[in-house]
């Protein structure tokens, strides 16, 4: 079924289920507020971590390329005699919002957001798997999409590390003091995440100065501002510093997986049963169980959102 350009934007989002097709690039560069009179080329730059890339499913002279049964992979290597196949020594790609054609004159359908994975790939083929099977969508360059390739919202530790914009870090570093800690999934952009952590990791670790709750440890290579209730799970405390703690990258692990709860009184508990023969993590783990977490200065974690986190199954 064609699309509705403005339809789309509209309801800010784009699924796989969703039955709509794109007759040409253009139609699709609307989507991420491009406006082209006419576009040839594989991909579009989004940022330099993304593209927005339209591959031929279909046999042709230059690429060759297949989406797996399910879906879930996209494997892409040069057809014999291809002008093009030097490009897979000099470039690479991270993550691709994936707009496929399967025939010469069908049209490009929604694949979903794909990753390059280093690991399976090679100067002769490249490998992407599909991280996100929808994505938010908000016009001029505005876009975002939950990756499916961790659990989502957990990681604070990898998210810490994601790429920022500059001028999204000052924006929520002002929202902050100003109590507003909301991040709507429309909003998102890609690296609205990395900048909301960073202004939420900054004010979090500064509360607890700089050292862990924990162990005491404050080597700031070794503190993640961990999520009390996940990122995922609420739109409306993302940037909360309340709904943050101070740990160092073991605790964070600890606590992140499941093996160590922190009560609503601020105890933290180690879950035995989880732990199982590991004989030198039940050793590690030891430490923490039964110890009170050291105060903040401001934005002491919330009782509430400590119990809330237990019943949300984490």
């Amino acid at each position: 079924m064609a699309v509705d350009i403005s339809d789309l934007l509209e309801r800010g989002a784009l699924t796989m289920d969703d039955d709509v097709s794109f007759r040409t690039h253009v139609e699709v560069a609307r989507l991420f507020g491009f406006e082209y009179k006419g576009h040839q080329q594989a991909t579009i730059r989004l940022d330099e971590h993304t593209d927005v890339w339209f591959p031929k499913l279909f046999a042709n002279r230059d690429w060759i390329n297949a989406l797996s049964p399910e879906g879930l992979e996209i494997t892409m290597r040069p057809a014999d005699g291809s002008q093009y196949g030097h490009r897979m020594e000099t470039t690479r790609r991270e993550d691709v919002i994936a707009f496929g054609k399967e025939g010469p004159s069908g049209d490009y359908r929604f694949l979903g957001v794909f990753r390059f994975n280093p690991l399976r790939s090679n100067d002769e083929e490249w490998v992407f798997d599909r991280i996100a099977a929808s994505i938010t969508l908000g016009g001029e360059e505005r876009f975002g999409y939950q990756d499916g390739a961790l659990r989502a919202g957990q990681d604070d530790l990898t998210a810490e590390a994601a790429p920022v914009n500059p001028d999204l870090v000052r924006e929520f570093d002002q929202r902050i003091p100003e109590g507003q800690f909301a991040v709507e999934d429309r909003e998102v952009l890609t690296r609205t995440r990395g900048s909301a952590r960073r202004s939420f990791a900054e004010e979090v670790k500064s509360n607890y100065q700089w050292t862990c709750a924990l162990t005491g440890i404050g080597t700031r290579a070794f503190l993640v501002a961990s999520h009390i209730v996940p990122w995922s799970e609420d739109t409306s405390i993302r940037l909360d510093p309340s709904n943050g703690i101070c740990l160092s990258t073991f605790v964070d692990r600890a606590f992140d997986a499941g093996y160590l709860e922190i009560t609503p009184d601020g105890v933290s508990r180690v879950r035995w049963e989880r732990v199982g023969d590991d004989a030198p993590l039940r050793e590690e783990l030891s430490r923490f169980d039964g110890v009170a977490l050291a105060r903040p200065q401001a934005g002491a974690p919330d009782p509430e959102k400590l119990r809330r986190r237990v019943e949300l199954g984490y």
